[in-house]
């Protein structure tokens, strides 16, 4: 039985000091499933007909020719970006097949942006995606590292360098800090801090209007200056949805953006959260604080507006130090364990 728990203890302890492998093996799962379900933008949408595609910097480096598949060219390039992300996940030729899967993603994604669809949900996957395709560390567990082991006739015992892991908590750290300075930028400096944005968020309802019968995105440029809002522009309408349809949470969510302390305190909270990420970097104990407070944040943009930005949380699950967690609770462990047994050998004497 002691042996049985040391391995699984050993087990334990080689997934959480391998916290990119882990990354590597959960996050193509949901980035394959949500580039399958976006690949037909700009190929075969809706859109093609009304706008015109705006490349985006990556998209202006590829060939013309990408954007005009034929159906046949079209079905290869799905089958594989398929076997490219189960390839990922399973280790076996895995760098090759993260590097497809970014690269079609930067591609995908950047014409959803060019038709004018932004979805930020896929911004830092997209790079996570990318870096774990070049950094140490993402295929320690894999059938490609058992592959080089078994011809080396030994696996390799050096530490694996912790800049990768640094480098994706930067791009994860980055990522909130540009949306807390864009609240600055383009909210007309502490505005945001007022609540009147956040309340806008919470009580918008596009997703409950039936299909034909939409909320249209427009502005006025007609209208008297003190009846704009909080721009220039007379800004009416726009395309950030709630979709969040239980009612239970819609009245949670209204009865927030009526309260004028709670929805300041949340703007505040958020503005902060977006521009203190920087704070990963002190030690493991704020680093940990910080993704666990990220992983809320998220849940409860979840339950309040139905956007669950699941592969953020993922990412910040994953970026957790739970080596050093484990190495905690082990220490809990033998130094109950040797309370014990002092205890045991009081009484025996």
């Amino acid at each position: 039985m002691q042996s049985v728990i040391i391995k699984i203890l050993s087990v334990i302890e080689l997934f959480t000091k391998n916290p990119l492998s882990i990354l590597r093996i959960t996050l193509p799962v949901l980035f394959t499933k949500k580039l399958l379900e976006n690949f037909g933008y700009g190929f075969y949408s809706e859109f093609d007909a009304s706008y015109s595609l705006s490349k985006t910097w990556f998209l202006n480096m590829l060939p013309d020719a990408l954007f005009t598949l034929s159906q046949s060219e079209f079905n290869l390039i799905k089958y594989a970006i398929l076997i490219a992300g189960i390839c990922a996940v399973i280790g076996f030729f895995g760098r090759l097949s993260l590097l497809f899967l970014a690269i079609v993603g930067f591609t995908v994604f950047g014409m959803g942006e060019g038709y004018g669809l932004f979805d930020h949900h896929m911004s830092l996957p997209c790079q996570v995606i990318f870096a774990l395709a070049l950094v140490p560390g993402s295929m320690r567990i894999s059938i490609d590292h058992w592959i080089v082991g078994f011809f080396k006739q030994k696996e390799a015992q050096n530490a694996t360098p912790n800049w990768g892991t640094k480098l994706i908590l930067l791009l994860l750290v980055l990522t909130y800090f540009s949306a807390g300075i864009s609240k600055l930028r383009y909210g007309h400096g502490i505005d945001w801090l007022n609540g009147s944005t956040l309340s806008f968020y919470l009580n918008e309802r596009t997703d409950s209007f039936k299909n034909g019968d939409k909320q249209l995105v427009f502005s006025d440029n007609q209208t008297e200056p003190e009846q704009l809002w909080k721009d220039e522009f007379g800004f009416v309408a726009h395309t950030y949805g709630n979709y969040q349809t239980v009612k239970k949470w819609n009245n949670i969510a209204q009865y927030i953006a009526g309260n004028k302390f709670l929805i300041i305190l949340l703007s505040i909270g958020s503005l902060l959260f977006e521009l203190l990420g920087f704070v990963v970097f002190i030690n493991s104990k704020y680093r940990n604080i910080y993704l666990v407070s990220a992983i809320i944040f998220h849940m409860s943009i979840g339950q309040l507006m139905g956007i669950s930005f699941r592969q953020y949380r993922l990412i910040c699950f994953c970026l957790i130090d739970w080596h050093s967690i484990f190495k905690y609770v082990m220490g809990l462990v033998n130094e109950i364990k040797f309370v014990k047994q002092l205890n045991l050998k009081t009484s025996n004497q």
